[in-house]
């Protein structure tokens, strides 16, 4: 049986089609991250969040800056990253490709993307919480939101994962059977 002519298939697409276009306008606005952090470079002092520490970057101190800066432009990379995943996965959606091997790889970069995402996102709370100590003599690390959200999204990642390797393998399944 092809898929490709199921009305549920039609659905997939048309909605897919929706999602490549939103993540795609997404896409855009994380570009404008690489303008607003090369404009940080050139800001001599400010204010900088960091996790959940406000770090206030006096003129001249450049490691600081430039070590807040690296943070933000790796969390902005892994985030391309996460988007280009799920761009990848829609635009296979909307040809019909959804049980096939390109599918199921853009799944498994949307994890591992999403791992780095968390990686990065408990490394910005633990910089903040390290300044805030050392600095302030007071620690506040509130790393629950950021665990629930993970255990959700990994436990959805893996059941789609599944989900589309199991089909996949029907589908050849059915294909050969005929």
């Amino acid at each position: 049986m092809d898929i490709r002519n199921n009305a549920r298939t039609q659905q997939i697409q048309n909605l897919s089609g929706h999602l490549y276009h939103a993540l795609s306008f997404l896409r855009y606005i994380l570009y404008m991250g690489w303008v607003g952090i090369a404009t940080l470079v050139f800001i001599p002092e400010g204010n900088y969040w960091v996790g959940d520490a406000n770090i206030q970057v006096a003129s001249g101190n450049f490691f600081l800056k430039g070590l807040i800066l690296m943070l933000y432009a790796f969390g902005l990379l892994v985030m391309l990253k996460l988007n280009e995943a799920f761009r990848n996965l829609m635009k296979q959606y909307m040809k019909g490709n959804i049980f096939t091997e390109q599918a199921i790889f853009y799944v498994r970069s949307a994890l591992k993307a999403g791992i780095a995402v968390v990686v990065i996102s408990l490394l910005h709370q633990i910089t903040g919480a390290v300044y805030s100590y050392f600095y302030n003599s007071e620690i506040d690390i509130s790393f629950a939101p950021q665990i629930v959200a993970a255990v959700i999204y990994f436990a959805l990642m893996y059941i789609l994962l599944w989900a589309l390797e199991i089909g996949g393998d029907l589908n050849d399944e059915s294909i050969n059977t005929i």
